[in-house]
């Protein structure tokens, strides 16, 4: 049975995303997200799929207890498997403060409203009988 290592939570309001996204747009889209991340906010939802990005972003980095001058936001993506569940991939700062951890899975809950976007992270480690 794994440990769990961390647990972050975090609430954004989708409005300040689109607000963030109108008025610096580009330079806002390629600091925070990546390719993938950006390619799957399309349509009517754009705002809310970011703001759900954004929230989880933030949700993995409390679950790891760093903050962001450990690393960039684009250490962390947040993808979709195959069967639509979202997945978190560390790079740089986050994949060191994970490894530090002994992080072995990051498991992400996204959700939205029409008001809000909530993310919460969950860090495992290494199962019991390999803690020691």
């Amino acid at each position: 049975m794994s440990v769990i290592v961390g647990v972050g939570i975090d609430i954004v309001e989708v409005a300040r995303i689109r607000r963030l996204l109108e008025r610096w747009s580009v330079a806002f889209e390629r600091r925070v997200f990546t390719e993938i991340e950006l390619g799957r906010a399309t349509g009517r939802a754009r705002f809310h799929r970011l703001a759900a990005r954004f929230a989880a972003k933030e949700a993995v980095m409390k679950a790891l207890g760093v903050g962001w001058r450990d690393l960039a936001w684009r250490d962390i993506e947040v993808r979709n498997d195959g069967a639509g569940r979202p997945e978190v991939y560390l790079r740089g700062g986050a994949a060191h403060a994970a490894e530090s951890l002994r992080v072995r899975t990051v498991r992400v809950s996204l959700s939205h409203s029409e008001s809000y976007a909530t993310a919460i992270a969950i860090c495992e480690g290494p199962d019991r009988e390999d803690a020691s």
